[in-house]
């Protein structure tokens, strides 16, 4: 199966946010929220983004101290030169300051929401010396994270909401992924049985695309979904 990724509508919204912040002037910069469940497509698209137009992206380790944030986040600001930087804290965010305000690009944070709120803090302060835009991505527990300070709720200037993949894009995906030529009704079932996760939406694929092979038939008709459906639960706990 081919590694692809299609465009959605989540995709498109989250692109323009972006440019659009990007675009604005330092005054006017501010936090992007995109948020939605596990599975929707939110790192694949700031990833996506990261790679084809810039900007520096830090994926979250869980219990970093400030410390080994701010060494993580000014290692992907300069570009990866050299070994990750040993400073103080303190250190690193003024460099990540004087970096940013040479060269203004979006700082993506990714599972933002296991971030404690003084590190959410310090990305504020990063963001009102700099007016580089900071794209917070994470599940919806990242609403409570943000709320427990009014001057950071008050610094978010979009939000981008990641639903479930429907019918339409799973049909996509199966024909680019796979070449799986899949009825608009199974589609449907598949997102459905997915519960819009499009992790649980590839590993179907997987399933489909081999028994595809092993019938020399890749247009996918009831019984061959009935049984890869059957084959594990695909309910999330």
């Amino acid at each position: 199966m081919r590694d692809v990724i299609i465009p959605t509508d989540a995709t498109a919204r989250f692109n323009t946010a972006v440019d659009a912040v990007v675009d604005a002037g330092r005054g006017t910069s501010g936090f992007i929220l995109a948020h939605g469940q596990a599975g929707r497509g939110k790192s694949v698209a700031a990833d996506q983004y990261h790679y084809q137009r810039g900007g520096a992206y830090v994926r979250v380790w869980e219990g970093w101290t400030q410390a080994a944030f701010l060494q993580r986040v000014l290692f992907e600001v300069r570009g990866k030169n050299g070994d990750l930087p040993r400073m103080s804290a303190d250190r690193c965010k003024q460099a990540v300051v004087e970096l940013l305000e040479r060269d203004r690009k979006p700082v993506f944070i990714d599972e933002a929401d296991r971030l404690a709120i003084g590190r959410i803090e310090d990305l504020r302060d990063i963001l009102e010396m700099t007016g580089a835009p900071i794209i917070l991505i994470g599940e919806e527990g990242i609403f409570g994270l943000l709320s427990e300070r009014r001057r950071v709720w008050s610094r978010v200037a979009h939000e981008v909401e990641f639903g479930p993949i429907n019918a339409a894009e799973v049909a996509m995906y199966a024909m680019k992924a796979a070449g799986l030529d899949i009825p608009a009704e199974l589609c449907g079932r598949i997102a459905e049985r997915a519960e819009g996760d499009f992790r649980l939406v590839r590993n179907m694929m997987l399933l489909l695309e081999k028994a595809a092979k092993a019938a020399e038939n890749f247009r996918v008709d009831g019984p061959m979904l009935d049984d890869v459906i059957s084959a594990r639960s695909w309910r999330r706990k």
